[in-house]
């Protein structure tokens, strides 16, 4: 675990945003060991994968941090940056979790009919590590607010039909 916290210490530009993006993802650990174990999944997944994937998906989110106006223009992004970052560490597997953690999982199609500062291409959670964090990401902002099932369900209806829908999908998994 000292590995993924180093990481995050050699990205982040201020110790608060470095605490902050550590306890969001032990909040989301936190979330996906509930989800694992209500649903028995212990045999299903590997649990490495699924703690580091939790402590560092947000990792591209430092770069948004340090700006406040690019935060909320570019931060979409932040799972994109994050990819690239973990790439460079030699992490492949993580890199597609921060990549396809943000929404529900956004579809070419999503990201052209709405325009979005992406790759025209799918980041969608294909693996069960994948599923996990990006539902159990839905938990738990960074503010340390936690959503409820329902108060998710409402910020989803505000995306469009199909990220909702996609979040109906995860919740049938792991509900």
């Amino acid at each position: 675990m000292n590995k993924y916290l180093n990481i995050l210490k050699k990205y982040s530009t201020k110790k608060n945003h470095f605490e902050v993006i550590v306890n969001h993802g032990f909040m989301v650990l936190h979330k996906s060991i509930e989800i694992i174990n209500k649903k028995k999944l212990y045999d299903r997944i590997d649990f490495d994968l699924i703690v580091s994937g939790c402590l560092l998906h947000d990792i591209g989110a430092f770069e948004f941090m340090k700006n406040t106006q690019k935060f909320q223009i570019d931060y979409l992004r932040h799972g994109i940056v994050g990819g690239s970052i973990l790439r460079n560490e030699g992490l492949n597997k993580e890199a597609l979790i921060a990549e396809r953690h943000i929404g529900s999982g956004l579809s070419k199609e999503y990201i052209v009919q709405n325009n979005l500062p992406l790759p025209k291409k799918d980041f969608l959670p294909l693996t069960l590590e994948q599923k996990i964090i990006c539902y159990a990401d839905k938990f738990h902002s960074k503010s340390g607010k936690i959503d409820t099932l329902d108060s998710i369900k409402i910020e989803m209806k505000g995306f469009g039909k199909e990220p909702f829908e996609r979040f109906l999908e995860l919740e049938k998994i792991f509900e």
